[in-house]
């Protein structure tokens, strides 16, 4: 426990992502599904640690690693988001990781989720102007096209 407790040296890197997120920075997980949330961080994080190069044993610590991670950004937010990242990073680093490939990925993690939340929310924007595009349309085989809504065509005399 007192392990814990000693000080990491942090990146430049890291200090700046830990108070993006004490400031409020968005979270694009919070209150995800368990398995949502493992599936973003495997599909955007976990392929770096793949590619290493590094012996089976070892990519296994970093994906528990990365569970944990991807479990903290699920279920907290800002300063509490910050303090347990911190805490993270200190118990695997005291569990034999390499402290700056840890920090690394916790840049990285965060880096592609803020790309991720912005996406999502331009990505909204395009789905709603689909389905209210769509839902002027008639798209029956052999019609044309139309825009005008039902109610509109009915009450034309």
């Amino acid at each position: 426990m007192e392990s814990l407790l000693k000080p990491l040296k942090m990146s430049p890197d890291t200090n700046r992502v830990l108070e993006e997120i004490r400031n409020g920075a968005e979270n694009a997980l919070y209150g995800a599904a368990p398995a949502a949330s493992e599936e973003l961080f495997h599909k955007h994080v976990e392929s770096l640690i793949e590619g290493a190069g590094l012996p089976n044993l070892q990519v296994i610590h970093y994906r528990w690693f990365l569970r944990d991670v991807a479990r903290l950004w699920r279920t907290r937010q800002g300063r509490d988001l910050a303090f347990h990242l911190e805490l993270c990073l200190r118990k695997w680093v005291n569990l034999g990781l390499e402290p700056r490939t840890l920090q690394f990925l916790v840049c990285e993690a965060h880096s592609r989720l803020k790309g991720k939340s912005e996406a999502r929310s331009s990505n909204d924007e395009c789905r709603t102007q689909s389905a209210e595009s769509a839902k002027s349309v008639d798209v029956r085989p052999g019609t044309t096209p139309f825009t005008e809504s039902v109610d509109n065509v009915r009450s034309r005399p």
